[in-house]
């Protein structure tokens, strides 16, 4: 169960994101990141993207940048 719509856009608007520009949701394996993406999808976002392969992959190669 989500929290109630009002909650779930004050969270996003709280962490400074812009439903109004592209997002792609990533997180440490893609799990949170699909949860994320459902809020944004019950928020009108039909679009938002999710980085299955998320840190693990991206931070497993060598070919990626990583800044701290």
């Amino acid at each position: 169960m989500l929290r109630p719509e009002a909650d779930v856009r004050g969270a996003f608007q709280g962490a400074g994101l812009d439903l109004a520009r592209p997002v792609v949701a990533t997180c440490g394996s893609g799990v949170s990141a699909a949860v994320l993406a459902l809020a944004m999808y019950r928020l009108g976002r039909r679009d938002a993207a999710v980085y299955d392969g998320s840190w693990t992959e991206w931070g497993g190669r060598r070919d990626t940048p990583v800044a701290p």
